[in-house]
């Protein structure tokens, strides 16, 4: 390679820098779409001639059994400088990995330059070097630059928490030469798991995973309609207080991969022999490799007693019905929006158990009454209760969360101390009412209050952002006086 050396392509050309670049590649550096993801070029410009004449430099001694080289991405219609394109050492991987590096205008985005690029460089590299494979690196948060890698073959290898702190997906692209050209790619291998009890601080990243999962799932399978089944885009899969929640409440599990979270999947316990599956989630980079089966063995094997286990998935996923029915799980109910699937494992003590005996499983409890009865630490779960009165109860630190309450009445009720949190007002919107209510010293913290109405409301000493209404009230007063 010398300091004529350029690859054309068909939108693009990649060419050696010259030191007449700077000023476009200053540009570059200075988009934060750029430099935010890639802090180390974000460099003064006495920094950026120095580098500069260091790339400039190196061509000259370019050696194909130890690749270190960085192109130039031209536009071919406008001969612009849009990019760069290049395959080095990266100090954080082992001595021997060659990785691959880009990076594009925000002006060129979304239009294939870039992989046009890389595609155009690893090729020419495994037929002019010594290279036959080129690894990629991504940042979990950096789903643009992923598309990249698996737009121009790379494969998905695992995910790795790097000296820097920071977790990355590994990419590999590999080659066997036949007469200069590539001729093969590396089969994903099987990812092998183990399950790890989620903890809070475990909330962030899950729910950023669960986010690319259940995004992706109606990528595929929504065909673009903005209202699906509460299976394929399940309520708050994106929030974090929901995951904190279900971490605090139900058996939540982080999904973990050569030490780096790549799934999460909860377990709603029932009773003390039935169970039910509630999510389980992979992010899309690690799907197709075997993670969920071995997920749903290892939940079996961590809960030994349950012997009938339960789960719901869209009608939409016809991929999630084939998986269910291959691991054993029988389809019970199926329609549109929901397929119900049940799995009964043999075994069990067979013994009269007296505390088995007081759960009702699946039991038909229509009009039934409950009156002057002790209801201490019971467990509701997973039940239709349209239509119930709860009257006259000691309901003093009961949990009432993960619940449709649509049109339900809270009437006579002492609510001291109780909270509200993570609450909406359902798909239709339909507003709430308070009436009759007493909310002296009550908060409303990070509340959507939009459109919100108080008529004859005694509101002395409430507080808006800090100001007193009383003072707010004044100033508005003053206006209409002007």
């Amino acid at each position: 390679m010398n300091h004529g050396f350029t690859i054309v392509a068909s939108t693009v050309m990649l060419r050696p820098f010259t030191l007449q670049d700077q000023a476009a590649l200053a540009t570059l550096t200075h988009q934060p779409e750029i430099t935010d993801l890639l802090p180390d070029w974000k460099m003064t410009e006495e920094q950026l001639s120095e580098f500069l004449q260091f790339v400039v430099g190196s061509y000259k001694q370019f050696n194909p059994q130890d690749v270190r080289v960085m192109l130039a991405v031209i536009h071919q219609e406008s001969q612009q400088l849009i990019g760069w394109c290049g395959v080095f050492p990266n100090d954080m991987l082992d001595p021997s990995d060659r990785e691959v590096a880009y990076a594009i205008s925000r002006d060129h985005r979304n239009k294939g330059y870039i992989s046009e690029a890389v595609r155009a460089l690893t090729t020419y590299l495994f037929e002019h070097t010594s290279l036959n494979r080129i690894v990629g690196i991504v940042k979990t948060y950096n789903p643009a630059s992923r598309k990249v890698l698996e737009h121009t073959g790379f494969q998905y290898v695992n995910r790795r928490c790097l000296s820097d702190g920071e977790v990355y997906d590994y990419f590999e692209l590999n080659s066997t030469h036949s007469n200069g050209k590539a001729t093969g790619r590396m089969k994903p291998k099987p990812l092998s798991i183990n399950l790890r009890r989620a903890e809070h601080e475990d909330a962030v990243v899950l729910t950023e995973i669960c986010t690319r999962a259940f995004d992706h799932a109606m990528h595929v399978w929504a065909n673009g309609e903005q209202h699906v089944d509460s299976n394929l885009c399940p309520p708050g899969y994106n929030e974090v207080r929901l995951h904190e929640y279900v971490i605090r409440e139900w058996d939540y599990y982080v999904v973990e991969a050569d030490g780096c979270a790549i799934g999460g999947v909860s377990i709603n316990v029932l009773g003390h022999e039935i169970a039910r599956l509630d999510r389980i989630y992979i992010d899309p980079v690690c799907q197709g490799r075997g993670v969920g089966s071995q997920v749903i063995r290892q939940v079996e094997t961590a809960f030994p007693h349950i012997r009938h286990w339960r789960l719901e998935t869209s009608g939409r996923q016809r991929s999630n019905h084939h998986f269910y029915e291959k691991l054993g799980y029988v389809r019970m109910s199926a329609s549109e929006s929901e397929y119900g699937y049940e799995k009964k494992i043999d075994g069990g003590s067979g013994q009269h158990d007296p505390v088995k005996e007081r759960e009702h499983v699946q039991a038909n409890l229509d009009s039934m009454w409950y009156s002057a009865s002790t209801m201490k630490n019971s467990r509701i779960t997973d039940c239709n209760l349209s239509g119930s009165k709860l009257t006259n109860l000691n309901m003093t630190g009961m949990l009432l969360a993960d619940l449709r309450l649509t049109n339900t009445k809270f009437e006579f009720c002492a609510l001291d101390g109780v909270q509200f949190q993570d609450t909406h007002l359902g798909a239709d919107r339909v507003p709430m009412q308070w009436r009759h209510c007493d909310l002296r010293d009550s908060r409303f913290v990070d509340c959507d209050l939009s459109g919100v109405e108080l008529e004859a409301c005694q509101v002395s000493g409430m507080k808006i952002n800090g100001v007193p209404i009383e003072r707010l009230m004044e100033a508005y007063e003053l206006s209409n006086q002007r």
